[in-house]
């Protein structure tokens, strides 16, 4: 079994390095999963759901806003402005920033106020939903 060198980078250091069977990522034009011996690829990644699958067959789920997907024979790499795997989500957090975000969202008039509560209400509910899968 070929196994995917993978590198998840944020700004705030290395959040996974080693072997998994593959990665699904979101990025722009929808969900895209990764395995060994994929074709090069470049893609920028939305804020959405990421599934890493490990070489012992288990999954872990995770919220992923921003950045991109490299892909060569060399490896796997995604730098990504947040990555953060469903056990590490504080759930009753991410609903506060929801209801934040929706809140802003329909009092803003300003339309950067719009496009940032929209940036923050998907980012919230990334999060929620990675956390429901734990």
């Amino acid at each position: 079994m070929s196994k995917l060198l993978l590198n998840i980078v944020t700004p705030d250091g290395d959040v996974f390095s080693g072997e998994a069977k593959s990665i699904l990522v979101t990025t722009d034009n929808g969900e895209v999963q990764i395995l060994a011996g994929h074709a090069d690829l470049i893609a920028p990644i939305s804020t959405g759901r990421a599934k890493l699958t490990l070489t012992d067959g288990t999954s872990r789920t995770a919220a992923v806003s921003g950045g991109f997907i490299v892909v060569s024979k060399e490896g796997t790499k995604v730098v990504a402005t947040t990555f953060e795997f469903a056990d590490q989500i504080d759930a009753s957090r991410a609903e506060a920033a929801k209801k934040k975000a929706e809140e802003t969202l329909k009092n803003a008039k300003e339309t950067k106020d719009i496009e940032i509560a929209k940036a923050k209400l998907m980012r919230a509910i990334a999060r929620l939903n990675a956390a429901s899968e734990k």
